[in-house]
């Protein structure tokens, strides 16, 4: 469902310059116990709190023009209440890096008629950001000077304005996904300065503290981590000067990993916090069990790195970064097609894709994201994405309306084709993987391209769309992708094909040999039957490949 959306966006009536953390508040009144029912969105995303209590956060992680809305449903009893939204502005310089923005604000329709039609808003002053190290990429460090108000996230304190209402064009979407986990963290070690859980997770955290003097928490991946030596603490840690008496602080983000640490001066102490796990709420439809002691601990781990490496996107780290990057999603993808019964996830990674399609035809690297990023191969791997998709869940009627994009990706690549069928240079970074003597990730090309890697992995994104076009789309362009992937192939036997070493070299100029270049021929069938057997016997064997 898509919401009309100009009459119901509000920001505060003055300029306000980033970073910063706004709230909003809306105070009410009921006669008898009832039901409070909204749809709400925030640019860039916020938490909603009734009477001081948190009820929601979104809205989910999307695009400019795939923008979402959240749902809240609460029971509310008879009396005075206050809705309260904290909405973060973190601007350009500050924002997490997955995390677009069209227009600050916050967009609210309520479908119960019990909030008074007058919202307020107002800034927390006294908080200084500073950008995150060595989880770079996540939300900044916050430091709370004295004179902030503690009880904003009650709709408490002075300086509240009306907030004005103003025209936003995006289309908002309803939730692609299931709602994240948000399970209560009962058990982690606590020494009176370090908590460790019993593993790495996602959380969102909560504290409450007392008395006067400061806090200092630092997040650690492992508790082993030494963030101090390698930059400054003002870059590693959030600071809170207390005023005196109780506070409560509801952290901005999730976090990742293992371990906090509390440093106290004065006479501030913690009185009480709480952990809530999230993440994406996977259901596993597979036995992980294994005899073997090795493979069933090996399986577990990957069980869980999946685990911790999807929310509201797949990421590539959880701790920091926190981006979909298309080439790492679609082995993401791929496993949680396999393991599970799950559509949403994957689905929803390559309509994002689709989403960061630029002019030229190709997509980005990652997305979404604020900062834009091409990997000319990724978007090969984002084809192939729709086709593992097409194998695993059907759904041809909504791939088919890929087909057009796909066809974009393929016509770039075409034009670097040469005349011998070989891919020319392709611009952008070509990523293949993190290999020892593979310069920042890339496989070998010469000038002139000349390399095995790109060639194969066009041809596979070709065969990928070939499958679909004659299934679902245009035969004719399943045709023409067919007859291109063959000539390349041939072009590859002829090129890189090394007789006397029974291997495919990387480059014409055979300067370098990899396993990476010798299992794509044999999954795109460039050699076959026994010739492939022997390849991969070959590509096992010899220690001088690079792996």
């Amino acid at each position: 469902m898509i919401i009309p959306q100009e009459k119901f966006w509000m920001e505060p009536a003055e300029a306000v310059a980033a970073p910063a953390v706004l709230f909003y508040r809306n105070r009410f009144r009921v006669e008898r116990e009832t039901e409070l029912a909204l749809r709400y969105s925030a640019d860039e995303r916020c938490v909603l709190f009734l009477d001081g209590e948190r009820v929601a956060d979104g809205p989910e992680r999307g695009a400019p023009g795939l923008w979402y809305y959240g749902k809240l449903s609460v029971a509310v009893a008879p009396g005075e209440h206050t809705l309260t939204a904290r909405v973060l502005m973190l601007g350009e310089t500050f924002r997490p890096m997955a995390q677009c923005s069209v227009r600050c604000g916050l967009f609210v329709e309520e479908r119960s008629r019990l909030l008074d039609a007058r919202w307020e808003c107002r800034i927390a002053d006294c908080c200084r950001y500073t950008a995150p190290q060595p989880d770079w990429g996540t939300v900044p460090r916050l430091e709370v000077q004295p004179g902030y108000e503690w009880g904003l996230y009650r709709g408490e304190g002075e300086g509240w304005r009306e907030a004005v209402r103003f025209a936003d064009r995006r289309e908002l979407h309803a939730p692609a996904l299931p709602a994240m986990r948000c399970e209560p963290v009962l058990r982690y070690e606590w020494d009176g300065r370090m908590v460790r859980f019993s593993e790495y997770m996602l959380y969102h955290a909560e504290y409450e503290f007392s008395g006067e003097g400061t806090v200092e928490i630092r997040y650690f991946e492992h508790p082993e981590s030494r963030p101090e030596e390698t930059c400054a603490p003002e870059h590693y840690r959030d600071r809170f000067t207390l005023p005196g008496g109780r506070v409560r602080h509801h952290d901005l983000w999730f976090r990742a990993g293992q371990a906090l640490e509390f440093r106290f001066s004065g006479n501030a102490k913690l009185e009480q916090m709480s952990f809530r796990r999230t993440g994406y709420p996977y259901r596993w439809n597979v036995d992980f069990h294994d005899d073997a002691p090795g493979r069933r601990a090996l399986l577990a781990a990957a069980k869980r790195t999946l685990e911790c490496c999807t929310w509201e996107t797949y990421m590539d780290c959880p701790y920091y970064e926190q981006l979909q990057y298309f080439g790492d999603t679609r082995i993401q993808a791929l496993i949680t097609l396999y393991n599970t019964r799950d559509r949403y996830m994957a689905r929803n990674a390559i309509e994002q894709g689709r989403q960061s399609i630029v002019s030229d035809g190709i997509t980005m690297s990652r997305y979404p994201s604020g900062i834009h990023q091409f990997i000319s191969s990724f978007s090969l791997y984002w084809i192939c994405m729709g086709h593992d998709y097409w194998r695993y869940r059907g759904e041809e009627e909504y791939l088919k309306t890929l087909l057009p994009a796909y066809r974009g990706v393929l016509s770039w690549y075409e034009g670097f084709l040469k005349e011998d069928f070989s891919l020319a240079f392709v611009p952008h970074w070509f990523f293949g993987d993190w290999a020892s003597n593979f310069e920042a990730g890339e496989p070998f090309r010469e000038k002139d391209g000349n390399s095995a890697f790109q060639d194969l992995l066009f041809v596979m994104g070709l065969e990928a769309a070939a499958n679909m076009e004659e299934a679902f789309g245009i035969p004719s362009y399943g045709k023409r992708y067919r007859e291109t992937a063959s000539s390349i192939k041939r072009t590859i036997k002829e090129k890189y094909w090394d007789a006397e070493r029974g291997l495919f070299s990387d480059t014409r100029d055979r300067r370098n040999y990899s396993q990476h270049v010798n299992v794509l021929a044999i999954l795109n069938e460039a050699v076959e039957g026994d010739e492939a057997r022997a390849v991969m016997e070959r590509t096992l064997a010899d220690t001088t490949l690079t792996q």
